[in-house]
Order: structure tokens, then sequence, then C-alpha cells
């Protein structure tokens, strides 16, 4: 298969920076010879098999582990016993390959020769239906195709039945590496069209409890919210390892979810409470795998009315959070405390635990006695710590005055929707790397009319110097860097997100099962599982 070279910047080394070894427990070192059923527990399934509903990360699970993207973030080699760190790399999933044209109008992609779960071959009118009604059903999907650079209003142009070029009003520096995303999910459309109605012209009601596309996989069961379960399409004519059949269970309760690893009945796990990852490092026959990250842990709010409209009351709260004690209290020590909003930029003020200045500023925007607050949070993003996390917080902001009501949300879709929406007032939130170029993941939530960007900040200089940032070209380091600190700093000025925690990706699996490591996305592709 052909590698392709993500179009990434120099901020990506700075990032790297914040990149420590990653290791795993190696209670017992004998290899799987043969794996033919692997069982995953996780916090949380998503309400359908498309992004649509978006379930947070229950749908990236889901998503990313069927894998019927274009393309895909490389996989490092894993021994089962430890994890690489993550790729700045994509190659090709679906796709042979994708490459910008010869006169820099879009991007060439050749399709594998792949066949879906009913017998039909993949083929261009498939990437073009699927892009087509996936900005229907999802507009985040829309924004997304748009910030990468594609021309949402005429994206697809067939070649032949094998070749598409995805057209283009710029190339910036993550528009190839964009085709991994979740979101860009290919059916088949031949099967799919049989189920559009004039009601839903997507077929996304039959498409999100059934599996028309070119995983590899055959839905056996899907019960939302609760489990999936698929076996191998013998037919499938793709890479995948040993693995049979993959069983996905949400499973709530961390203790149990400890219990079934602790047994063997489960075989790849993740979302403990962290001081949960140190007891099962002592588990035979179980490896924790802890591995880099790029991902953090945050705290957005919602800066349209109320105290928190003013930006020295966000500064107030900021420098009103230890976070180092949060590490310490919350994830037993499996991550590091942010000093700014980006890993790898220079260190914020606001950042600096300061329990006085804190209240000096609540003093002088007309908060001296407080006011309260509404946090909410939820166990299914970013995981149980979440819990952990907001009663510290409420405890350290009674400390300056603010009276914190916390709110728990348990459903995964729900609290997407909420997020979406801006039904919040503050939340706790984890900001996956769904692509990696800091070009795109500042512009999800900090751009001037990005679908995700709901906390009402927006900064005309931010937009200019991230729109600057994704055309400069990867050999540039010096200007990319310098751009994403001056980012970073009007970012926290602002302070309509404080990032918290630069976290790892922590996962369980069973000693020797090769492939399951987390992807630079944080999920695992189960056609990986054995190989």
């Amino acid at each position: 298969m052909k590698r392709l070279r993500l179009l990434t910047g120099g901020a990506a080394a700075a990032l790297a920076l914040s990149l420590v070894a990653c290791g795993g427990s190696t209670s017992q070192t004998a290899a799987v010879q043969s794996v033919d059923n692997v069982v995953v527990a996780v916090g949380a399934l998503p309400d359908s098999l498309t992004p649509a509903p978006w379930g947070g990360s229950a749908s990236h699970v889901v998503l990313s582990g069927l894998g019927s993207q274009l393309l895909e973030y490389k996989p490092g080699a894993s021994d089962g016993k430890s994890c690489p760190a993550p790729t700045t790399e994509v190659s090709g999933r679906l796709a042979e390959s994708a490459k910008p044209s010869a006169d820099g109008t879009g991007i060439v992609v050749t399709l594998r020769k792949l066949t879906s779960q009913y017998g039909n071959t993949l083929s261009a009118e498939d990437v073009r239906w699927s892009l087509d009604i996936g900005m229907k059903r999802q507009p985040v999907m829309k924004g997304t195709l748009k910030s990468s650079g594609f021309n949402i209003d005429n994206l697809v142009k067939v070649i032949d039945d094998h070749t598409v070029q995805l057209n283009t009003t710029q190339l910036t520096s993550y528009t190839v590496q964009s085709l991994q995303n979740n979101l860009f999910y290919i059916h088949d459309s031949v099967e799919a069209k049989k189920h559009v109605t004039p009601d839903d012209p997507t077929a996304n009601a039959w498409l999100s409890k059934n599996l028309a596309d070119y995983s590899g996989w055959k839905l056996e069961e899907f019960t939302p919210g609760a489990s999936l379960t698929v076996t191998a399409d013998p037919k499938w004519e793709g890479e995948r390892g040993p693995v049979k059949r993959v069983v996905v269970k949400a499973v709530q309760s961390t203790a149990t979810r400890s219990q079934l690893v602790e047994s063997g009945e489960v075989q790849v796990a993740n979302g403990f409470e962290y001081d949960q990852y140190k007891s099962l490092e002592k588990t035979p026959g179980v490896t924790v795998l802890n591995c880099p990250s790029q991902t953090r842990d945050t705290m957005m709010f919602n800066t349209k009315t109320g105290p928190l409209a003013d930006p020295r009351v966000r500064h107030a709260i900021s420098m009103a959070i230890d976070r180092n004690a949060l590490v310490r209290g919350a994830y037993a020590g499996f991550g590091e405390a942010a000093t700014s909003i980006f890993p790898g930029v220079d260190a914020s003020a606001v950042y600096k635990f300061d329990q006085a200045g804190a209240k000096k500023l609540l003093a002088d925007a007309g908060y001296a006695n407080g006011f309260p607050l509404t946090l909410s949070y939820s166990a299914t993003r970013p995981g149980p710590v979440a819990a952990k996390s907001a009663v510290l917080i409420q405890s350290m902001l009674k400390e300056v005055g603010i009276d914190v009501q916390l709110q728990n949300v348990a459903s995964s879709t729900d609290f997407s929707t909420a997020l979406l929406e801006g039904r919040y007032q503050a939340v706790l939130y984890s900001e996956p790397i769904v692509i990696a170029d800091p070009a795109f993941y500042s512009y999800a939530f900090y751009g001037t009319g990005a679908p995700s960007n709901t906390t009402g900040w927006s900064n005309p200089d931010f937009d200019k110097a991230r729109a600057e940032l994704a055309a400069t070209p990867d050999t540039q380091t010096d200007k990319r860097t310098a751009l994403l600190n001056k980012m970073a700093g009007l970012v926290d000025d602002g302070a309509p997100i404080l990032s918290l925690v630069e976290t790892k990706g922590v996962l369980v699996a069973k000693t020797g099962l090769t492939g399951a490591v987390p992807l630079t996305n944080g999920q695992i592709y189960f056609n990986a599982l054995g190989r």
C-alpha cells in the first residue's frame, strides 16, 4: 500500500515536545498465538452506526473501529507490550493513494478493489454519494470539509469507476490528512439507496442500524447504546488480522469493566478511573498501554451571558484551579498539568495557580462575593475521571467564592447535543485529536463560525493567524511555531476554553494481543487486532 506523507507544519514538532515515552505492564510476556474472538469493553456506545446523531467518544469507538474511511493514521508497530508515539503520517484504507492533482485543483483519490457485505464493488459513486449525504446529515462534516480546503459546493469529480477528484478551493496543511476523519464515512451506495425515502433522503434511519460499507465486517447484532457484534467478511479483500469476531460492550461501571478484564472475559478495555489502571498493571495476563497522546481535557465556558461573559472572570477561574493537584488527585499521575491552551506552546500567566490573584480579578469584575456556576460533565467524555475532576474543581472554586453546582449528563448523545447547541454554562470536555494538525483542531473549537465553536468567543486576529498557519508549508518550522504561539496567546487572553490536563492514551489489553494500540485519534482499528 502506498504511504502518504502528512502535510503538517513545523508546529507538530513543538507538539511532540509534550510527548513522553510509553510503556506497559509485562507481568506475562507469552504472546497470544491465535485470537478468533475479541471482546472490547467501553464506557458508552452510540445510538447510531453513522455520524448522525453524533455520540461523541462513543461514535469514535464505532466509526474508528469499523474504519470505512478513505485514509487512516498510519498505525505504529506494536508488540502488544508497548505503544509507539502517535504518527503524523496517513496511509490508505479504502484508497490506494490520495495526492494533489497536477493542476492543484483537488486531491485525486484512487480506490482499492474492495467489496461490501452485499457483494458490491467499491466505486467512485460510493464516494460521491457518501460525502454528499454526509454533509446533509451532519453539518459538522460540512464545516470540516470546508475548513480543510475542499469545495463543498462542487466536491466530487468522478474520473472513472475507481478514481475521483475531491475538488479544493485551496490546499491546506491538513487537506489530505482530513480524509481519515471518522465523519467522512464511505457507504455501499448501491445497497443504501434501496432504503432512501422521501422523509429520509440519506437513508440514515436504515444505515444507523445496519452496515453497508467497505469495513470488511458483517453486522451480527447492534443494540443502540449497549452492544455491537461484528464478524469478519471472508470475501473482503483488505488487510486484517486473524480476529473473526469482535464484540463491543458498553459497561458503564468501571468496577465491572475491571472485573471482566481480570477474569479474561474482556480482551480490550479503556475509560477506567486512573487509579484502576495502577491496579490493573499488577494483574497477570494484562498489559496497560500508557501511550503518548496530544489530547487535552478542558473546561469550556458559555461566554455570551452572565458572569462568564467577562474574561476577567474566566481568568479568575483558571487561576483558581490547581492543575497539578488535579493530575495527582484525579489522574493518578497519568497526565501533565496544562500550562497553556495548546500543548507545546509558551506558558500562559493565567494558568498559574494563584488564589489571591483570582479573588482580585473577581472583585475587579464586580463579583467579590462570587456567584453560582453550573458545571456539567459526563463520564462518557472525557471519561470517568470527569466525576473526580468536577468534585475537585468544585472545591477549588469554592475557595475563591464561586458556588459550583455539578450536573452529571449520563447520555453521550445528550451530552454532545447540548454542547453543539451551546446549552451549558460551564462544562468539562475532552478534545480528541480528530485531525492532528493544529491548523485544524485550533479551528474546530476556536474559529469564528466553526460548527463546534459554541462558546460565543471569536477573534479576527486569531482567525487570520490560523488561516496563515494552514497555508504555511511544513518546511517553515519557525514560522509555524511562532503562529501557533500567537494563536495560543489570543485564546488564553479570551479564555473561552481552559486546558486542564494533557492526558495519555491509556488502554488495557490481553498480554500479547497485537494491534490493540490507539491510533492518533485515540481509538483502535478492529482490522488491526492480532496483526
